[in-house]
């Protein structure tokens, strides 16, 4: 793992180094009185200590509290991991270097490793304001990310919560009261613990934030029909579920130039609606769809050579196939293969 020499993260890019933020900022208006402070951290962060052996991969988990407007906000930074922000009450301004969304009570920021970010429109607002770090272990851009191992969720279903917060823009999604309800319960277990870092419960309901998140992506995915969308928006849904239903198109060497003319739009516009859709860039959400026919060929044609599936995914080399599977899945094409279910002989 590369750090700095105070132990804070880097993150290799070529030949520029990125570090993750220390939040001195906020440290300091805590020390100063200026807002309520409640963490627990590990590494460069501010709060009280996570136990070392304990819950790997947790960087940060906390929240502050401002009750009077602030002269100060969290400029332009990145950190090491996952960053889940939730604005329980007041509003407050999230942006990255692409996008801006104001913040009411109610919303949640997905920010995947590194990704640059700020919070404050300049100054942080009168407000409460929760977060949590996960590490993914990401240092440089080829790396495979991997979430803790207390994280108990599915395989499958650890999978889908990389592709959707990895591998995508960061985005605000405002929570119906249901799924509020754990952030809510988050905040208890933080405004009443000691010192002691109160290790049992974090894990719980971070592993309930984590599935609460996933099903809220998913559903938001599932529920908007292209009828209830705006009709731009609505055309890149229905070409794309288009080339979900016909395997055989995503053969097809598609580009974004070609995808918005069949959309009647410009390409910049499809790959904003694009993202609206999937949060993901159109050549990933392309790609995403490739990985799923993939999975499935390899699954129900094991007579079949990598190769073969590569080209009939639409993927122009092997090797370049085995790149995007593997950023997918976790796993090689051939690792995936070896490594599927065997299905049993019927009996006589």
């Amino acid at each position: 793992m590369t750090t700095a020499k105070n132990n804070t993260p880097v993150y290799q890019e070529g030949n520029t180094a990125y570090s993750a933020d220390t939040c001195s900022r906020l440290t300091e208006a805590a020390q100063c009185g200026e807002v309520l402070l409640k963490s627990f951290a590990r590494g460069q962060y501010p709060g009280q200590p996570i136990p070392k052996d304990a819950l790997p991969g947790l960087r940060t988990v906390g929240f502050w509290s401002a009750v009077a407007e602030q002269q100060w906000g969290l400029d332009w930074h990145r950190n090491e991991g996952i960053e889940v922000t939730f604005l329980l009450s007041g509003k407050n301004r999230y942006e990255t270097n692409t996008q801006f969304w104001e913040m009411h009570a109610g919303d949640v920021a997905v920010c995947p490793p590194w990704q640059i970010h700020r919070i404050g429109n300049p100054n942080v607002n009168v407000g409460t304001l929760m977060w949590f770090i996960l590490d993914t272990q990401i240092r440089q851009s080829n790396q495979t990310p991997k979430l803790p191992a207390w994280i108990i969720l599915s395989e499958e279903d650890k999978n889908k919560l990389i592709r959707r917060l990895l591998y995508s823009s960061s985005q605000v999604i405002h929570l119906s009261e249901k799924f509020v309800f754990a952030w809510k319960k988050l905040y208890r277990i933080l405004r009443d613990s000691g010192k002691e870092c109160p290790v049992s419960a974090l894990a719980i309901i971070i592993n309930e934030l984590l599935l609460d998140l996933l099903n809220v992506q998913e559903n938001n995915l599932q529920s908007a029909s292209p009828q209830e969308l705006p009709r731009s928006v609505g055309m890149v849904q229905t070409f794309f579920q288009e080339l979900a239903s016909i395997p055989e198109q995503l053969e097809h060497p598609w580009t974004l130039r070609e995808m918005a003319r069949l959309c009647r739009i410009s390409p910049t516009r499809f790959s904003h609606c694009c993202r609206q859709l999937t949060n993901l860039s159109p050549l990933n959400a392309l790609n995403q769809l490739r990985v799923r026919q993939a999975e499935a060929m390899i699954q129900n044609e094991p007579q079949k050579s990598i190769t073969e599936i590569a080209m009939q995914c639409g993927f122009t080399t092997s090797q370049y196939f085995a790149t995007v599977f593997k950023k997918w899945t976790g796993k090689t094409p051939s690792e995936y293969k070896n490594n599927r279910p065997q299905q049993k002989p019927e009996n006589d």
